[in-house]
């Protein structure tokens, strides 16, 4: 990935983590690499990455089945949850997000970031 493309990401990830109740935010290819991210310190990177491909390549395969495409997947954890999105076939974007919220306005936010994205992406 190109330095242009790296850095348009970066800026559309910083204009996210300002979204009031998102924690941390990462752009994933679908091996589970973290490409950029911007997540706690406490947040082992590699390792959240990996999670979330893992988790969206096993819900496209189960979903499989049925004639439509995989838009999201939110998980829901004591206190936090994880919004995972695909942008294209080889890149996802995962948030991470405050439990008591309102999930309109961080889909707005990150639909908007992932239209974003996929124009960055055409751009190859």
């Amino acid at each position: 990935m190109n330095s242009i493309k790296v850095g348009n990401f970066s800026k559309e990830l910083d204009k996210l983590i300002l979204v009031g109740g998102i924690v941390g935010i990462a752009i994933v290819n679908r091996n589970g690499l973290t490409i950029l991210s911007n997540l706690p310190r406490n947040i082992d990177e590699r390792k959240f990455g990996a999670m979330a491909a893992t988790m969206f390549g096993a819900m496209e395969t189960a979903i499989s089945t049925f004639s439509d495409k995989l838009v999201n997947i939110t998980v829901e954890f004591n206190d936090y949850q994880l919004i995972i999105f695909g942008v294209d076939e080889a890149v996802i974007i995962v948030s991470f997000v405050d439990i008591n919220l309102d999930l309109g306005l961080i889909f707005i936010e990150i639909e908007e970031c992932l239209k974003n994205l996929q124009n960055y992406m055409k751009g190859d």
